[in-house]
């Protein structure tokens, strides 16, 4: 009878356990996929506001900030977050370069934010980024898309979306994203980490445990 309870309270506690990993993946995921979504609905929108004409006459570089061209796209870039003050923390439009995985900066709303320090490049018209780590961002050509994954970089951590900036044929001459600071769902994550730690190391205890018990009682 003993040996049943025993049984019986440790099994309720790994369900109990899973249960909580379970609820802590669902709020998690959940979470992560609207967020993604309303990036990708806030680039997507932002996107067909720009002209793309306009667009491919700033000069790609820093000189150009400034000029009638640049602020014309930083004003909108502007609105963007201004038009989502607790949600986007950025907002950009990029290019290709002849470079795979290398993209540049046409116009940033934060050209020069205040956590730039010695350490963190600058986002100014023809700056470089190193978009190996976004596999998102590279397909963003293609369509909407936001990053499936928590990313950190020298900005900080975010999660981001993109959305393309087509010509009049269709072409997409840039892409315009836009971030949203994700420290909350990072902590999110992290919780989630330690819960699914507890359920394997109650799993792996009790498995042992349970062997040891019908070891001693053979």
């Amino acid at each position: 009878m003993r040996r049943f309870i025993w049984i019986l309270l440790t099994v309720f506690f790994i369900l109990v356990a899973l249960i909580i990993f379970l609820f802590s993946q669902y709020r998690f995921n959940s979470a992560l996929n609207q967020t993604r979504q309303r990036l990708m609905l806030i680039a997507t929108n932002a996107a067909i506001s720009i002209d793309a004409d306009q667009l491919q006459k700033i000069p790609l570089l820093q000189s150009s900030e400034g000029t009638p061209e640049y602020m014309v796209v930083y004003n909108k870039l502007v609105k963007i977050k201004e038009a989502n003050p607790s949600f986007v923390k950025y907002a950009y439009i990029m290019t290709t370069t002849d470079q795979p995985y290398i993209l540049q900066y046409i116009a940033d709303a934060d050209p020069t934010p205040q956590i730039i320090t010695a350490r963190c490049p600058t986002s100014l018209p023809g700056d470089k980024y190193d978009a190996s780590l976004s596999p998102e961002l590279l397909r963003a050509y293609d369509g909407p898309t936001a990053e499936k994954k928590i990313t950190t970089d020298v900005w900080g951590t975010f999660i981001s979306g993109y959305a393309p900036i087509r010509d009049l044929n269709g072409k997409s001459v840039a892409i315009l994203g836009v971030d949203s600071d994700a420290t909350a769902l990072q902590a999110m994550q992290k919780d989630l980490k330690v819960t699914g730690t507890v359920v394997l190391i109650a799993g792996v205890v009790f498995l042992l445990s349970f062997l040891t018990l019908i070891k001693f009682e053979i």
